[in-house]
């Protein structure tokens, strides 16, 4: 049986889609062309290629394939985006004695890759070549992340609670909706409450979480000892001083400090 497996590597590409239809597309013109019966489709979307475990590639090898079933890719890319997630994917689909057909590279096979020493050479540089480039962009990111946060930006990520980010994604600004919930539990960490006192008194207010969950003593923890709120941002272990509007001052929050520092004495 045949079986085309696709994938995209962000929640960017997973959500627009336009990755998994050019590869959906080139693999159903290959079937069509080759007489080809698909059994199914099996999509990863939104998961890095470097990741030896994905849900649909799991099902794919570990519970569907077997002796003389074919994977159709667009490309070998698609199955894997390091050495080792190529080495794990070749092996299963080996045990299972069956094969992979990649439209992008119609010299591939997976057994000629462990007797024939060009093949090797060749498709071992290309699994290195991927890693290579993969490791080349994580830099990249990193080292904008690095460059935004030094102008006292938020490079990425979910915010404290308390913030949401701009209408275009580029600033951080506080959420009216849950700013209110922000001061409240700094005004009585600051008179002296207990975390479970605080946790108390919001559960009892009916106010959730972001995750819409009981405030504990730990999630109230994790906002009192936040510097973020005083509009301090924290990138690899430096404070910066960001642009985001502050939603305590500085004062409140080394007055929370001093209550939590001597509860803990």
């Amino acid at each position: 049986m045949f079986y085309a497996y696709i994938r995209v590597s962000t929640e960017t590409q997973a959500e627009k889609g336009g990755g998994l239809d050019v590869q959906s597309k080139a693999i159903k013109e290959y079937a069509a062309a080759h007489n080809i019966t698909l059994a199914k489709v099996f999509t990863d979307a939104g998961i890095s290629g470097t990741k030896e475990s994905r849900p649909a590639l799991d099902e794919l090898l570990m519970e569907t394939i077997g002796e003389g079933d074919a994977i159709i890719v667009h490309n070998t890319s698609r199955l894997w985006r390091s050495i080792f997630a190529q080495a794990t994917v070749m092996k299963a689909v080996m045990d299972a004695k069956a094969d992979i057909i990649s439209i992008d590279e119609p010299s591939f096979n997976v057994y000629k890759y462990m007797t024939d020493p060009d093949n090797f050479m060749i498709s071992s540089m290309m699994g290195m070549l991927d890693q290579w480039e993969r490791m080349t962009i994580t830099r990249k990111l990193a080292r904008g992340r690095a460059t935004k946060a030094s102008k006292g930006d938020k490079p990425a990520g979910i915010l404290p609670y308390g913030y949401r980010y701009t209408t275009d994604k580029k600033h951080v600004e506080p959420d009216p909706a849950e700013a209110p919930t922000v001061k409240a539990i700094f005004t009585a960490g600051q008179t002296g409450k207990t975390l479970h006192q605080i946790a108390d008194m919001l559960n009892s207010q009916g106010i959730k979480t972001r995750r819409g969950k009981q405030w504990s003593a730990g999630s109230v923890q994790v906002i009192l000892r936040n510097a973020f709120y005083t509009g301090v941002l924290r990138h690899q272990g430096k404070d910066i001083q960001g642009n985001h509007e502050p939603i305590i001052s500085k004062v409140q929050f080394g007055k929370a400090q001093k209550q939590l520092d001597q509860r803990r004495k």
